[in-house]
């Protein structure tokens, strides 16, 4: 039958400590007698004793509650409390030798030896010590003892770097009750570690050695902790790893990660993708975004997909009134809404079901909710697909924009942001044809009212539903062949995580109907990418899993544009982050004349019309002046607004 376990209350603990602290001292002032006079006390100094006792007790008590060392729990004594140990029992001394000095004519502290006062500091610091870290102590000796005796079966694992990240991991496995792995030993290229001794475990040698040390301690597995490593150390050790015969490896999150809080093993992970073509972590205003986003009611479009649902995930970080969650992705919405319950449950979130097509829901759902901010998310993105599918990009990517955009200044919106695409600048495909048509569209609607639109590009992000990434696990998951369309064919790629941050932070920028773009780094080949990938499984590209070369597709690039000739780029006051500034302004009546034709188009489902006009409207919108002839002919429609795209 299972028992609570019973635990003293903070009360019964004080006492505890308190009574302890008593005797202790009461010993060590004997045993200071007891040690200047060679263990026999003279009977002159009997009588004194007591009284001494009641001068020294009082002194002690109040230095040691001072520094609340009667409010501790015995399982967190640590370092911290050791050093308040020895703050409270210097100044107690410092205290009772004043007050000898100063009644040094009262009879009892006249004549004692003042050497007695050195002897009971330290007896009595050392006791003070002992006695409320022994428990600790004694606690985690069982637990090493048990997980010792759960670990011999487990995974004998060689940990690489025996810096802080290392011996944090090392002593975290060896305090786990149920330790799933046996770490056997450190390697590192630090000369000046080599042979010493970290957490129990010697550092064996550095990466030269670790073939042999694999084969000598029967190593099966090898964390490497080097949490700030760029990516290219990664891929030497990884490759040197390989090359000793293992193929499971494993490694520690990024240095901000495990240094926010105590290692554990659940910290330990397979190495990715992203740990091998990545870059130096941006840095984020974190205390800015607090600021900014306390008390706000922020609603997220599109929050079903991999973006919206990061933006999810780390807006519920901050203080916010309410997160609204709005996708036409049932399943979708409900298993973030499940996430959000599980790991933020004080997040006041509302998941709507949403089509942003529908114009009536969207008015409604900003009518109910009044946000401050709006994150347009909501996009197709599959370049394959969207070339046969014309006309639902055009109606989500383009329509529902102008539509989510229109009800932000209806009803008050703070600022709107549009997530668009590095794809949008020279566009040749009929998806970022749409997206770039999208940022014309926000950029009409700033100058319609107080809302401020701003639009965000960045290119592939790592791991995305439906990106290329799941599509390349899923080819080297079923032995291949992996098909690449073109050897010399890159892209962008960042990490969702840092994406989403870095978006967070545009609507902190002052200038209103601006366009922003992400700096992506350096392109990445996509057969350097799916070889990597083919590695991090323990294969060899073209020996277990073939690279097969299938051609370019329609609408496809060879790599993407980040800015087009005319444009320039300027720093922002946050990393990462450029302003693309156009020395031409979107001609709003000729793009109200061309979104009417557009639309006419969808009715009809003309897909080659619709190819046309996408294309005029997206080279007229990057290349100066005006959109076309034929538009600027028409007569000017009253306004944006009123325009219900087909469904």
């Amino acid at each position: 039958m299972w028992k609570p376990e019973l635990k003293p209350t903070p009360a019964v603990r004080a006492a505890v400590f308190l009574i302890g602290d008593l005797l202790i001292w009461t010993a060590a002032l004997y045993g200071a007698f007891l040690i200047r006079f060679d263990g026999r006390l003279p009977m002159a100094y009997r009588g004194d004793i007591p009284i001494l006792l009641l001068l020294l007790i009082p002194i002690k008590l109040l230095w040691h509650a001072t520094y609340r060392l009667y409010q501790i729990t015995w399982r967190a004594v640590g370092l911290t409390e050791v050093i308040n140990v020895a703050k409270a029992s210097t100044l107690s001394l410092l205290s009772i030798t004043a007050v000898v000095l100063l009644f040094r004519t009262f009879d009892p502290l006249a004549d004692f030896p003042r050497s007695v006062l050195l002897m009971d500091y330290v007896l009595a610091a050392c006791g003070v010590t002992v006695f409320r870290a022994a428990r600790r102590g004694w606690h985690l000796q069982r637990e090493a003892a048990r997980s010792r005796r759960l670990s011999r079966d487990g995974t004998r694992l060689l940990i690489y770097g025996a810096g802080s990240a290392g011996a944090r991991i090392a002593q975290t496995i060896r305090e786990a009750s149920e330790a799933r792995y046996r770490p056997v030993a450190f390697v590192d290229d630090d000369p000046a570690k080599q042979g010493a001794y970290i957490q129990g475990l010697k550092v064996l040698g550095g990466r030269a050695a670790l073939p042999q040390i694999v084969l000598d301690r029967g190593v099966e597995e090898v964390l490497i902790a080097l949490p700030s490593a760029p990516p290219e150390v990664l891929r030497e050790i990884i490759s040197v790893v390989r090359g000793a015969g293992l193929q499971r490896i494993k490694v520690l999150p990024g240095t901000q990660e495990w240094l926010n809080g105590r290692v554990t093993l659940r910290d330990i992970r397979d190495v990715n993708l992203q740990d091998l073509l990545g870059r130096p972590p941006a840095r984020i205003q974190i205390d800015a975004l607090k600021t900014y986003f306390a008390g706000r009611r922020v609603l997220i479009t599109g929050a079903a997909g991999s973006i919206g649902q990061e933006l999810v995930r780390q807006l519920a970080r901050f203080q916010l009134e309410q997160i609204i969650a709005a996708d036409i992705n049932e399943t979708g919405l409900f298993e973030l809404e499940q996430e959000l319950l599980r790991d933020f449950p004080d997040t006041a979130l509302r998941a709507a079901i949403v089509d942003v097509r529908d114009a009536r829901k969207v008015d409604w759902l900003l009518a109910q909710v009044r946000p401050h901010l709006v994150f347009h998310a909501a996009a197709y993105k599959h370049v394959p697909m969207m070339e046969r599918e014309v006309e639902e990009a055009v109606k989500t990517n383009v329509f529902g924009t102008q539509l989510a955009g229109e009800a932000a200044l209806r009803h008050g919106v703070e600022t709107f942001v549009l997530i668009s695409t590095d794809k949008a600048v020279n566009p040749t495909s009929v998806m970022g044809q749409s997206k770039r048509v999208a940022e014309a569209v926000t950029q009409a609607l700033s100058r319609r009212g107080r809302t401020r639109f701003l639009v965000v590009r960045f290119g592939n992000v790592l791991g995305s539903r439906g990106s290329i990434i799941p599509v390349l696990q899923e080819q080297i998951r079923t032995g291949g062949p992996v098909t690449i369309t073109h050897p010399d064919m890159s892209r962008y790629f960042m990490s969702v995580a840092e994406a989403v941050l870095l978006v967070l932070q545009t609507p902190l920028l002052a200038r209103p109907g601006g366009v922003y773009m992400l700096d992506m780094g350096v392109p990445v080949r996509i057969v350097d990418l799916a070889q990597a990938m083919i590695r991090l499984s323990g294969l060899e590209p073209d020996k277990d899993i073939p690279i097969v070369f299938t051609g370019v597709r329609p609408g496809e690039k060879m790599e993407e544009d980040l800015v087009l000739p005319q444009d320039t780029l300027v720093a922002t006051p946050f990393e990462r982050i450029l302003e693309v500034r156009s020395a031409e302004a979107t001609d709003e009546v000729s793009l109200r004349l061309v979104l009417r034709e557009l639309e006419n188009l969808v009715q009809q489902i003309d897909a080659d019309g619709i190819r046309a006009l996408l294309s005029r409207i997206a080279g007229a919108a990057t290349a100066p002046p005006g959109l076309t002839a034929t538009a600027a002919a028409r007569p000017a429609d009253p306004g944006m607004g009123g325009m219900v795209p087909p469904r």
